[in-house]
């Protein structure tokens, strides 16, 4: 049996409900998908357990707790640098996420800050003296207005 075939209808609207609200109720779940709460309970554990549901996360607005700037930073590295620097750029806790990709940067990091003097300080003072960076360009996330 495919991996695929153990995913059923259910399990998808199971899935489409936490992905619009995680903190929906086992209650509500059920009414929506005609089953009962605790089948809808072994249904999310199992999914956890195939790794289909990695983590319930937060969706937070982080301007409203004081990161007004956003920017997504490409950074290219020499490939022996690689393992390392990808190592580094997760530590830091500006960066949210880091991916590595193919192309012309090597990694993309979603930073979030404060203010631009932030920004230059965390570029100039730690982005630029990892060993192996040879080029760093940032691109601003426009905020949307809600």
């Amino acid at each position: 049996m495919g991996f695929t075939e153990k995913i059923d209808g259910n399990d998808l609207r199971i899935i489409e409900i936490l992905t619009a609200n995680a903190r929906s109720s086992l209650r509500d779940i059920a009414a929506v998908v005609d089953m009962s709460p605790s089948s809808i309970r072994n249904r999310m554990e199992r999914l956890v357990d195939l790794g289909v549901i990695k983590r319930y996360t937060l969706d937070l607005d982080h301007r409203k707790l004081g990161f007004e700037v956003q920017v997504v930073v490409l950074v290219t590295s020499r490939p022996a640098a690689s393992d390392t620097i990808y190592s580094k750029l997760s530590r830091f806790e500006e960066i949210s996420s880091v991916l590595r990709t193919s192309g012309p940067a090597n990694f993309i990091c979603m930073v979030r800050v404060r203010d631009i003097s932030q920004l230059t300080r965390f570029i100039t003072g730690e982005l630029e003296k990892i060993e192996g960076v040879e080029r760093i360009e940032t691109m601003f996330i426009l905020p949307q207005d809600d």
